[in-house]
C-alpha cells in the first residue's frame, strides 16, 4: 500500500468536507488511498474515523481519498476515537506492511511479527475490513452483489501491463530508446494506478522505482532510501 504525505492543512476552515476534495486530489492524485486503484470518476473524500460516529467532519488529519468499493466496505468500522485500529497510509509506511503475490495483495506477516503484535493486528484489521484481497469465486448468498467490486479486475490488468512494460524495458534499457521507454512506463503506471504492483514488477530496477515514487503525487519519499528500498517512517510509533 502506497505510503502518502498529505502535508499541512491547506485551509483554515471549510464548511463541508467535500470542499477538501480538490486539495486532496492535488496532493495525492486520483488514486484510492487504500487499494491504490486509479479512479477517474466518483473518487470520494473518506473519513478515517467515521463521520457518522462523530469523527471530525472537515479536519484535514481525518481525511483521505477512496474508491466507492472501499468506501462501502468500511462503513463505520472505525468509529470516533478508534483510529488506532488500522494502519494508515498517511501515518505509517504501509508499503512495509503489505505486499503482493501476483496481483493479489497480502499481509507481510513475517515482517510485522518482528515489529510487534500491535502492528500486525492493525494490518489485519485494515486488510480484512476492506477485503483488500477480494476475488469473486463460487456461488452463494451475497456473491452477486460482491461481484460489483472490480478492484480485482483492475489489479490483474495493471499487473499484465506492468509485466509487458518490464519486458520492453529489459530489451530497450541499454539502447537509445531507454529514456523513451522510461517515460512510457511512467505514463502507464500513472494511468493504471496500483503503485505497489509496479514497484513489485520493477523490484530489481532502482531507477524505475525512484521514478515511480516521484511521479505518483503525494508518495511519502521518506519511506524509501536512496535506492528506493522501503524504510521505517520517521514519525511512526509502530516501526512502520
Amino acid at each position: 500500500m502506497r505510503p502518502i504525505e498529505k502535508g499541512d492543512s491547506p485551509y483554515m476552515e471549510i464548511a463541508s468536507y467535500q470542499e477538501a476534495f480538490p486539495y486532496l486530489e492535488r496532493r495525492l492524485g486520483n488514486y484510492c488511498s487504500f487499494c491504490e486503484m486509479r479512479v477517474n470518476n466518483a473518487l470520494a473524500v473518506e473519513h478515517k474515523e467515521s463521520k457518522n460516529s462523530g469523527g471530525a467532519l472537515t479536519k484535514w488529519e481525518n481525511l483521505l481519498l477512496s474508491c466507492t468499493y472501499r468506501n462501502s466496505r468500511k462503513g463505520e468500522k472505525v468509529k470516533k476515537g478508534q483510529g488506532w485500529r488500522w494502519l494508515w497510509p498517511d501515518e505509517h509506511n504501509t508499503f512495509l506492511a503489505f505486499s503482493y503475490e501476483g496481483a493479489v495483495p497480502k499481509i507481510n506477516e513475517e515482517y510485522l511479527q518482528r515489529i510487534g503484535e500491535e502492528a500486525l493486528n492493525r494490518a489485519k484489521a485494515l486488510f480484512e475490513d476492506l477485503a483488500l484481497d477480494y476475488r469473486p469465486c463460487g456461488k452463494g448468498k451475497g456473491i452477486a452483489g460482491k461481484k460489483k467490486d472490480k478492484r480485482w479486475e483492475r489489479r490483474f490488468e495493471a499487473l499484465s501491463v506492468a509485466e509487458h512494460a518490464k519486458q520492453d524495458w529489459d530489451m530497450l534499457k541499454d539502447t537509445e530508446f531507454r529514456e523513451r521507454q522510461l517515460h512510457n512506463i511512467e505514463n502507464l503506471a500513472k494511468g493504471y494506478g496500483f503503485f505497489s504492483i509496479w514497484m513489485m514488477v520493477f523490484r530489481e530496477e532502482p531507477e524505475i522505482k525512484k521514478s515511480l515514487i516521484q511521479i505518483f503525487p503525494g508518495t511519502a519519499g521518506n519511506c524509501f532510501d536512496e535506492e528506493a528500498i522501503p524504510v521505517r517512517r520517521p514519525e511512526s510509533i509502530l516501526g512502520l
